[in-house]
């Protein structure tokens, strides 16, 4: 298994175990919910006993509704909460190699870079990105590159800001493309649906 499937695979593992957690809290919740409305309605039953049954069946079935209706709801905030933990772990994976992180960005950067862009890093990779890093881009792709002063409000990548356009190459970026792709089968790939 390379670096990559181990990734993915670890990322779906933590995503799994937090699911189940999720799901048996929202199973709680809704059951808790249920037995609220089950309260509800002996109280009602107690108060109107020439109308129970019917009027039982009907609280019962709307307190039914709404405790699926607001489990849906929570089982979705937490798939969610769930799916954004495993990108932000995608991304802190990407930026724990050092090595294969330059190569992405210097690659990114070659492959989008004109003449005169100023390179803008996050704060956290100014370390990282170097004015020497990007002194050698400039060598290699024979175009005037610097580093900017400023930093990016962004975790991870760069944005080559030019005269006339910038170019967003941040990791968070690449990161929600890729997740607007996969997004119909990230709930089966995590979730089993």
């Amino acid at each position: 298994m390379n670096n990559k499937e181990a990734i993915i695979q670890k990322i779906i593992d933590d995503a799994n175990t937090v699911v189940n957690a999720n799901i048996a809290e929202a199973n709680d919740t809704a059951g808790q919910i249920l037995a609220r409305a089950q309260r509800q309605v002996d109280k009602f039953i107690e108060s109107n006993s020439g109308r129970t049954d019917r009027l039982y069946q009907e609280a019962l079935e709307r307190s039914q509704v709404v405790a699926n209706l607001d489990v849906k709801k929570l089982l979705q905030g937490k798939k969610k909460e769930i799916i954004d933990m495993a990108f932000d772990e995608a991304l802190g994976a990407i930026k724990a190699d050092k090595k294969t992180y330059l190569a992405l960005i210097e690659g990114m950067i070659l492959s989008c870079c004109e003449d005169g862009d100023e390179v803008v890093v996050a704060m956290e990779d100014d370390k990282v990105i170097t004015k020497k890093l990007i002194a050698d881009l400039a060598k290699k792709s024979k175009k005037s590159l610097k580093k900017s002063d400023e930093f990016g409000d962004f975790k991870g990548g760069v944005i080559l800001s030019g005269k006339n356009y910038d170019k967003n190459l941040t990791l968070e970026l690449e990161l929600s493309l890729i997740k607007e792709k996969i997004e119909s089968n990230i709930d089966s790939i995590l979730f089993g649906e």
